[in-house]
């Protein structure tokens, strides 16, 4: 058995649970899309959007995009809020992704996610071994995304034809907040595995501030905003 063969199999079976998140995730926002997106060739778009940003509340905010006309620079201005976090996560993995070529390096860091950067942060190898296991882990991850997606999409289009539109909005009910209890899960785990509570506290104050000026509507960006000032300046007595 190859090297390259015995790290597949590795990241295969790390990214199992990912595989279960990123399937049902991506099912739901690709049903979204195709029912309540009300978009033409919704599986090809699906397959697209899920493949250029892999970001699970940025495929559910282009349903809403798609419906509304929502300016360009609020758009980029939603997605840089929103994905920052992944800047840091590849800032804090360079060091080991020297030995990485340059388009390895890009899809990297390009392609991570809280999910994926957990895995690959919790892995003990080094070197070119750890490149290559980091690149098959990112690539499956990358590939159950875009494929639940993609399905979701493609199922929600064939269940228009079969159902009416009146049926259809009560079958995706409620599964637009499926993002948001992903998120309460990881939360709940974080919050778990943490001594401190004060981060949960920032966000959840924030959030709260946020809709009380801004609207439910409008809170995301100053939410976010809020917290990453928050996190810059009390830094070093979060981390002691």
């Amino acid at each position: 058995m190859t090297t390259r063969t015995m790290l597949f199999k590795l990241a295969f079976v790390d990214s199992i649970p990912v595989l279960m998140g990123y399937s049902t995730m991506g099912f739901a926002a690709g049903m979204l899309l195709a029912v309540q997106g009300e978009i033409a060739w919704a599986p090809f778009w699906g397959m697209v959007t899920s493949a250029a940003f892999e970001s699970g509340p940025l495929q559910y905010l282009f349903v809403d995009w798609v419906k509304t006309t929502l300016a360009i620079g609020s758009v980029l201005l939603v997605t840089l809020c929103v994905n920052f976090r992944y800047s840091l996560y590849g800032l804090s993995l360079i060091e080991r992704f020297q030995c990485a070529s340059r388009w390895q390096k890009a899809y990297l860091i390009g392609t991570i996610t809280d999910e994926t950067y957990a895995i690959q942060t919790s892995s003990r190898l080094k070197g070119k071994r750890y490149v290559t296991y980091c690149l098959l882990l990112t690539m499956l991850d990358h590939f159950y995304w875009i494929a639940g997606v993609t399905l979701g999409a493609t199922v929600g289009v064939l269940a228009k034809d079969l159902f009416s539109p009146d049926r259809m909005q009560s079958v995706t009910k409620g599964i637009d907040f499926s993002m948001t209890a992903l998120f309460l899960v990881i939360l709940t785990d974080q919050v778990r595995e943490r001594p401190g509570r004060i981060p949960a506290a920032i966000g959840f104050a924030a959030a709260l501030l946020s809709c009380l000026a801004f609207g439910r509507a409008n809170m995301l960006i100053p939410t976010v905003l809020a917290i990453l000032t928050a996190f810059v300046l009390l830094r070093r007595w979060l981390d002691d």
